[in-house]
């Protein structure tokens, strides 16, 4: 009989659809850190006493968690303009 070797899976960037005070948008872990991102374009590192005014709710999907990696590291446009080019 044959074993079937465990992998461990693989660990991708979490976010969550939340609320902070009065203003929806999305939550995630940034290195080590709550940060919330508003729907009106803040963002808020989540201090403790926030806590009690934060309701998290459903994971964001896979191409919105995309959208926000690439908020955190300058935006789409900047991502595209600052690649490492290649001389074909």
């Amino acid at each position: 009989m044959a074993t079937v070797l465990e992998t461990t899976p693989t660990r991708k960037p979490l976010a969550f659809h939340a609320v902070l005070f009065e203003d929806s948008g999305v939550l995630s872990k940034v290195r080590g850190e709550l940060v919330f991102f508003a729907g009106t374009g803040a963002i808020t590192k989540v201090e403790p006493s926030m806590i009690n005014f934060l309701t998290v709710l459903g994971e964001v999907g896979l191409a919105d968690t995309q959208v926000i990696m690439d908020q955190i590291r300058g935006g789409a446009a900047w991502i595209a303009t600052h690649r490492a080019q290649e001389v074909a």
